[in-house]
């Protein structure tokens, strides 16, 4: 995904959620025993509208100009315009990316028993693991495909990229950060990389080609995308802070609810800027 994608967006006169989103969802952390089961209280899902017309003309024209200068506050404005009007607002632009959130509380819970060994699926798991004398690259991929739903849905390719991208990035930044034993608080950071990249991800696809269509050079075109993903990773990350301690010792549905509302708050954020 990311800038690489030739889409041109989704269209108007559709519905805003794709009709795959929810076998998506379901999908998530089903292909093993190790992931916790989810306790079955959903988030509540708001019904998805009709997109309108030019839905994300206006983002992509804001979005141009950040690709184009690197202005952050060019970025807000389009991050706010996508949301506002291409998503139907903060709360539809949220529940949108809940496949997101639900791949990422399954990706907290499955770290969280891998690491406290809670489960005898789970240590049986990393021992078997452990046996293969894996590189950390191989660690990720393995915890990759232990929870990344199969398919070829742009939502499903998004989810395993990020999971990928995030668990790799807290790697290399904190070499010493064993994946198969990480402490909560590491898990919470990796959150915040995770939301980003997805909505890095969302905002490339839905938005198309605007890095290419800037005709920027490669090397800058890689820059922008980078300091889009740090920006979304320091403003989303902000509202997973403040929500962390809301709930003890959260479920895997409380955890998913816990960074839907950090994505929603985002958005608000954005669209009050306008």
């Amino acid at each position: 995904m990311g800038t690489s994608t030739s889409s041109k967006g989704p269209a108007s006169g559709v519905s805003l959620d794709p009709p795959w989103l929810d076998d998506v969802i379901g999908g998530v952390g089903s292909g093993g025993d190790v992931v916790p089961p989810d306790d079955g209280a959903d988030s509540p899902v708001i019904p998805p509208g009709i997109a309108p017309p030019n839905r994300y003309g206006d983002a992509r024209r804001a979005f141009g100009k950040f690709a184009r200068t690197g202005n952050t506050d060019q970025l807000r404005r389009a991050i706010g315009h996508y949301s506002s009007k291409g998503g139907g607002g903060a709360g539809a632009s949220a529940n949108r990316m809940r496949a997101s959130t639900s791949a990422g509380a399954a990706l907290f819970s499955f770290l969280n028993a891998v690491g406290q060994g809670s489960t005898p699926e789970a240590r049986q798991w990393v021992d078997n693991l452990r046996a293969t004398n894996p590189s950390a690259e191989d660690v990720v991929d393995a915890i990759v495909r232990e929870l990344a739903p199969p398919g070829g849905s742009a939502d499903e390719e998004s989810l395993r990229d990020s999971m990928d991208h995030a668990l790799s990035e807290l790697i290399k930044d904190n070499p010493t950060i064993d994946p198969l034993s990480m402490g909560v608080d590491n898990i919470w950071e990796l959150m915040k990389g995770y939301l980003a990249n997805e909505a890095g991800n969302r905002l490339c696809f839905d938005l198309g080609p605007v890095f290419e269509n800037s005709q920027l050079d490669p090397r800058t075109a890689v820059q922008r995308e980078r300091e889009m993903r740090r920006f979304l990773k320091n403003e989303i990350g902000a509202h997973v802070d403040l929500l962390r301690n809301t709930v003890a010792n959260p479920s895997r549905s409380q955890l998913a609810s816990i960074l839907q509302e950090a994505l929603k708050m985002t958005f608000e954020l954005f669209e009050a800027d306008l």
